[in-house]
This record gives C-alpha cells, structure tokens and sequence, in this order.
C-alpha cells in the first residue's frame, strides 16, 4: 500500500493470476507467496474454468476469481473477481453469458488482453455490461507473446462508444518474466473485497508498470502528474491531431492538455525512464 499526498490509500494488486489448477506453473500457495513478496496486497486467482473462492492469507486479501474463454466466433477471455459464489458457467458459453453470470454473482467483469485476442471494436462495443479491459498484459509480451498493448485498439473502440475502466495485469502463467510487472493500484479507504470492488467499479484505479501518477481535470485542462518524475507524458483523444499530445524535456512532473470542444474522451499515459508506463483512466467528456 502507497498513501498519496492528499492521504488516499492506494492497494496494489494482481488481477489475472493463473495457477495449477489449471495451466499455471505454481501452486496457489506458492501464487501467493511470490506476490505477497513482491508487495502486494490482494490478488485474484483467475483459473481457467476453475472458481477459487475468496481468503485472507498472511494478510493479503485473496478475491475470488475465474477466466472463461471462447475460440468460437472470434478469441474472448473474460475474467471475472470479486464473486460472491461460482457463477457455475459451462464450457461453451458465449462472451455475453460469461459477462453476465459473473455479474450475477456480483462479480467485475473485465476483457483480458483484446490485442492478444485480436478484438475487433465493432464486437466490443457490443459486449453490454464490461466493466474493466486490460490495456497492458505481461504474459501477452516478450519473451512469450508480441501483444501486450491493448490501448489503441481500446481506443478506437471508445470513439465509437465502448465503456471501460482500463486496468494492467500480469495474467501470471509461467512466473517468469511476467511476473510484477502489470499491476493496479485500487484507492480504497480499507483492504476487503467490498472496498476494492467497490472502487474499481467507480474508476478508482491506476493501471501501471511502474510508476505511480494522479490525474485530474482543472480550469479545462487534463492534467497528469507524477510526484517521482517521468521522462515524457503522451495525451489521447478521438481527435486526429492534438498539439499538445506530448510534453518532455527534462524531469516531467506535470503534464497538461487542453481539452477541446471536440474531445469525446481523453486519457495519459506516463513513461519512466526505464521505459515503465502509468495508463491514466479515460475521462469522458460525452
């Protein structure tokens, strides 16, 4: 846990977490252990077709988790966490099913890798009830995969009218390379399931590689700031050209984009100077 300058607690977890028991390579103990090292505070094991209920383990909170997926019609892996019971889904389910009975269940339900996946915009905008999509996934990225990057596609969507909290995950399979790398921070005022489902549904998230950032809206202007200094900051829009899209130079601590009367939506993103990436949440405008 971080407390930012005006005091808010910030919870770092792992929201896409695959074990033995299905195609990961570690134990759920041995899950455990390894981000409870890493600093973490909560986790969700997300098995493939397997429902791990909710616990409390050496003081990290453990959410109930599951990922459903579908080859049919296009690569759909929907995860879902923070379920009050298994939703009891079967293999062949369709996107909008998984959506739904983790919903039912009081679950958030969040679309794994859409680069990866090779999402089109037109299905996702069809996907009613979505709450969170990954717009980085470790395990999808080098040494294992080439996509890990999710913003653009997720981009074209919301111009269109997609609807998301963007979160970062490391989709852990291997606990090699992946691992600690996606990650999100949840402001929440205490570490329990409902605290933490409670404020990623409303958007109290940072999704990150690394650095830790703030973000806010002042006298029209979005405005993105980062206490530990980052080497540039990028601004996206709907817009086609925006002259302010990049601010660098130096130590960048403070970034800012005039929104325009055009702008439907605008989101940050912040580089370090290792290269690590803060994914700021959308602000819709319309």
């Amino acid at each position: 846990m971080i407390t930012d300058s005006q005091g808010n607690r910030w919870y770092k977890g792992n929201l896409h977490t695959h074990t033995t028991n299905s195609d990961g390579a570690r134990s759920p103990e041995e899950a455990l252990r390894i981000y409870k090292e890493l600093g973490y505070d909560f986790i969700a094991l997300t098995d493939h077709w397997h429902y791990g209920g909710e616990r409390v383990c050496d003081g990290m909170l453990v959410l109930s988790g599951i990922e459903y997926d579908r080859a049919k019609d296009g690569c759909y892996h929907v995860v879902g966490y923070g379920m009050v019971s298994d939703p009891g889904l079967e293999r062949g389910a369709g996107p909008q099913q998984m959506i739904d009975a983790i919903k039912r269940c009081g679950g958030v339900a969040t679309l794994a890798h859409p680069a990866w996946s090779l999402q089109r915009p037109d299905k996702m905008i069809l996907l009613h009830g979505i709450d969170c999509t990954e717009i980085y996934n470790s395990v999808s990225g080098y040494p294992y995969s080439a996509r890990p990057y999710s913003g653009t596609l997720i981009d074209v969507a919301t111009a269109y009218g997609y609807r998301t909290v963007l979160t970062a995950a490391d989709d852990t399979h291997f606990y090699g390379d992946e691992v600690g790398r996606g990650a999100v921070y949840v402001k929440a005022d205490e570490l329990s399931r409902d605290a933490i489902v409670g404020a990623i549904l409303r958007g109290d998230v940072l999704a990150t590689t690394g650095p830790f950032i703030s973000c806010s809206v002042e006298d029209g202007y979005f405005v993105l700031r980062c206490e530990a200094g980052c080497r540039y900051v990028q601004f996206f829009s709907n817009n086609y050209f925006n002259p302010d899209t990049t601010t660098t130079g130096g130590v960048v601590r403070e970034a800012r984009f005039r929104i325009k009367r055009a702008d439907r939506f605008v989101r940050a993103e912040a580089v370090d100077f290792e290269g690590r990436v803060a994914y700021s949440q959308y602000y819709y405008l319309r």
